[in-house]
This record gives C-alpha cells, sequence and structure tokens, in this order.
C-alpha cells in the first residue's frame, strides 16, 4: 500500500490497486470518532452513446441516475436496509454528469458498514418489476427538479449554449426518457461499466488500516471478479457557436432572474490542468461580480440588481462562464453586463488576495471527513487522479499568467435565459 502526503497539511492517504483492477484510498485520522466509506463507479450522465467492439449502445439519458436507484435499493433489501438502521448509519447515493458515488456515514462498527455498503454495490437485483415501480419515483424527483428554479435555468442554459453535448440532458432526464428504460438496458450498462478496474473504495475516519484493507481483499477474494476491457466512449464534435442565444420561461414573480452564460473554447488559455484553469477565471469572475467588487456597487447603487454571483463550468473542450443576477428590469441587467463584460479588469493586490482564500479553503477542507471524501472522490471522477501538491499548485499561480488568461477570454458566444411574468 502507498503512502501519500497531502503537503501543508501533513495528511496521509493510503492506496492500493488489488488484482482486479479495483483502488482503494484510506485516509485515517484521529480528528473524529465517525467515518464515511464510499464506493464509486466511472459511470455517469456524460456517457450517452458507447461502442464494445463492432456494438453500439445508445444510452438513453437519465440511466445513471436510474441505475443509481436500483444498486441502492434499500427500500427492496430490507434486511440490509434494517441493519444499516440498527447501527445508526446513514447510507446515501449521488450520480452527477461523471459518476455515480455509493456511501454510509456512521460512528459505530465499521467493518459491517464497509461489508454492507458492497453487498448492496455487489449484489444488485435488476429485475422489469422493480424498475417499472421506480420510474414513478423517479418522475417526481423530475418535477422536483424542474420546480426549483435555479437548476431548471441552469439546465436550460446549457442546453442552449451546446449542440451535441452530454449537458442538453440534465442527469435525472426526461419522464419520457424514463419511460424508456428497461431491466435489460440497466443490467448491460452494469455489466460494462460497474467492473473492478473502473470503480474506487474510499474509507475515511478513524480506523486501522491494516484492518479495513484485510476486510476488503477477503470481500474481493470471494467474488473473484476479474478485470474488463471499458467500451469505448462515442462522442460528437461540438461547435463553438450556442444553438440558442436567447430563451424567456414565464413564471409569477415579482422579480426577475437572468442567467448570462459565454461559451469559451479551452485551448485559447492553452493551459492543461483544467482544475488550475478554473481556479484562475473563478478569481478573474470573482473580482469582478462578488458582492465586494465595483461593478456590483454600481449595479447595486443604479438598482440594476438585488444580487449576482457567478460560476465556472468546464465541459469537455468548453469553458462556461456563467453569471447569475435577480433584478427588477432583465432588460437593463442584460444591456448593461453585454458591454461591462467586455471591460473586466484585474489588479494585483486583488489577485493575492483571492488566492489566498483558495489556499485557506484548501487547508479547511480537511477539517471534515466528508469533504475530504467528496474532494477526493471527485478528483478521481474529474482529472482520473489526486492532485498531493495542490497548495503548491495553488500558491504558484502568478498574476501575469491571471492577466494572460483574462486577455484570451472571447465574448462571441453568449445564451442569455430570463424570466418573465
Amino acid at each position: 500500500m502507498k503512502k501519500h502526503i497531502f503537503e501543508k497539511v501533513d495528511e496521509c492517504l493510503y492506496s492500493e490497486k488489488l488484482s482486479n483492477g479495483i483502488n482503494v484510498y484510506l485516509y485515517p485520522t484521529n480528528k473524529t470518532k465517525n467515518f464515511y466509506i464510499s464506493i464509486s463507479v466511472n459511470y455517469g450522465a456524460n456517457i450517452l452513446k458507447y461502442k464494445k467492439g463492432k456494438k453500439e449502445v445508445n444510452v438513453i439519458p437519465g440511466s445513471a441516475h436510474f441505475l443509481e436507484h436500483k444498486v441502492m435499493a434499500l427500500s427492496e433489501n430490507k434486511e440490509i436496509s434494517e441493519r444499516i438502521n440498527s447501527l445508526g448509519s446513514l447510507a446515501n447515493a449521488w450520480t452527477n454528469y461523471h459518476g455515480t458515488n455509493y456511501n454510509i456515514f456512521g460512528s459505530i462498527n465499521l467493518i459491517e458498514n464497509l461489508k454492507l455498503l458492497l453487498d448492496i454495490f455487489y449484489n444488485t437485483d435488476i429485475n422489469e418489476k422493480c424498475v417499472n415501480e421506480e420510474k414513478g419515483i423517479i418522475g417526481e424527483e423530475i418535477d422536483m427538479y424542474k420546480d426549483d428554479l435555479n437548476s431548471f435555468m441552469y439546465s436550460e442554459l446549457f442546453n442552449n449554449m451546446f449542440h451535441s453535448s452530454y449537458v442538453n440532458n440534465t442527469v435525472v432526464g426526461e419522464r419520457s426518457d424514463i419511460e424508456k428504460i428497461t431491466a435489460k438496458s440497466l443490467n448491460e450498462i452494469y455489466s460494462d461499466y460497474y467492473v473492478p478496474n473502473n470503480t474506487f473504495i474510499i474509507v475515511t475516519g478513524n480506523f486501522d488500516i491494516n484492518e479495513v484493507s484485510n476486510v476488503i481483499h477477503e470481500y474481493m477474494d470471494k467474488l473473484n471478479l476479474k478485470q474488463k476491457k471499458l467500451p469505448k466512449l462515442v462522442k460528437k464534435k461540438e461547435k463553438d457557436s450556442v444553438r440558442i442565444s436567447y430563451q424567456e420561461i414565464r413564471r409569477d414573480l415579482n422579480d426577475s432572474r437572468v442567467k448570462y452564460g459565454i461559451k469559451i473554447n479551452k485551448k485559447l488559455f492553452d493551459i492543461n490542468n483544467d482544475n488550475i484553469l478554473r481556479y484562475y477565471l473563478n478569481i478573474i469572475l470573482s473580482c469582478n461580480f462578488s458582492a465586494s467588487s465595483k461593478l456590483f456597487e454600481k449595479y447595486k447603487n443604479e438598482n440594476i440588481v438585488t444580487n449576482m454571483s457567478t460560476g465556472v463550468n468546464i465541459i469537455d473542450d468548453y469553458v462556461v462562464l456563467m453569471i447569475s443576477a435577480t433584478c427588477d428590469d432583465a432588460n437593463v441587467f442584460i444591456n448593461n453586463i453585454s458591454k461591462d463584460i467586455k471591460t473586466l479588469d484585474l489588479t494585483k493586490n486583488d489577485f493575492e488576495r483571492k488566492k489566498k482564500i483558495f489556499l485557506k479553503s484548501y487547508i479547511t477542507d480537511f477539517d471534515n471527513i466528508e469533504d475530504i471524501e467528496y474532494n477526493i472522490c471527485v478528483s478521481i471522477l474529474m482529472e482520473n487522479k489526486i492532485d498531493y501538491n495542490e497548495y503548491s499548485t495553488i500558491n504558484n499561480m502568478n498574476y501575469n499568467e491571471a492577466i494572460k488568461i483574462l486577455k484570451s477570454l472571447e465574448f462571441d458566444n453568449v445564451s442569455v435565459i430570463r424570466t418573465i411574468k
């Protein structure tokens, strides 16, 4: 088992790749009596078509999330569910575009909880009856998602900005998609992607690494699972332009909500590390649009906005810069932001101040085992690696590079979504 040290915080992560290909990450700490265990698979809603041999498989949108429901089917696994409850533990799962995570949080008997989580993941029974019964539950979840205005506007804007990307579909899919999903289609995905060499286990908390490692080894030896060649992802080439530049959605609100998106080809920035590019862009946007920025103060004083926020998303070969606002008159905001977005600036003092905030956040993230697990999991799903020197990576960011990135920004491809009454 390899020992890795996260610099600056001097925290240890132990990693091991088992003979069947599954990767194990153990983070022991005496800071807490609790533990957080997860098993994750590199299969998410971004996979819509794949090829195995000469066969091409078209994936129904929402399948990754639906499969999560059927693997973490505690309402059907009464015995496991009752045992988890008796231990006072909490079992959960989540799916995003890049992967699916199954987890248990608890404080009593980590070893039994670990075995229970592995049982959930590896003893899945997906049949037509249980799939049909689940469709109504997921349909209600889809409706709830659409009722969340912020989430709905995000998904609509991403759909408008891209021609042939996975973000043209939401993670949960549409009701019409869900009706097409069958036990056969889910079992095929499970067989193709839920394999050891596409899976990793993370254990964080107060435990003995040798004991946990031995339990995982013994469990995997009994399963006798083999590595399997993964299918090849099939993707369409994306265009630089946005698909739809403007959309109005009707909502009975006293104010207006606006999301202003800018789509930029990533190659313009000449930075291979997506994480670092994200840091730079977040600093640039924060310095220009946060509550402490001059532009926000101006907009506030002129009654253009009541609040404003920003976000950075990297979607395959593209960066999406997002500005969200609540305002009285959406037209006034859109007209102003369309001009002001082209005059962004960044002082060295502001850059260094924001960089210190990221460095502080990096350190404080190690105070919570759930945050540690999540950060490790997302790093593997998004980057296929863990940066043990991220503190230096952030600290080595420099103002000149930030200015170079700022000057590389292009604002030709814009899409706007707003509410109207």
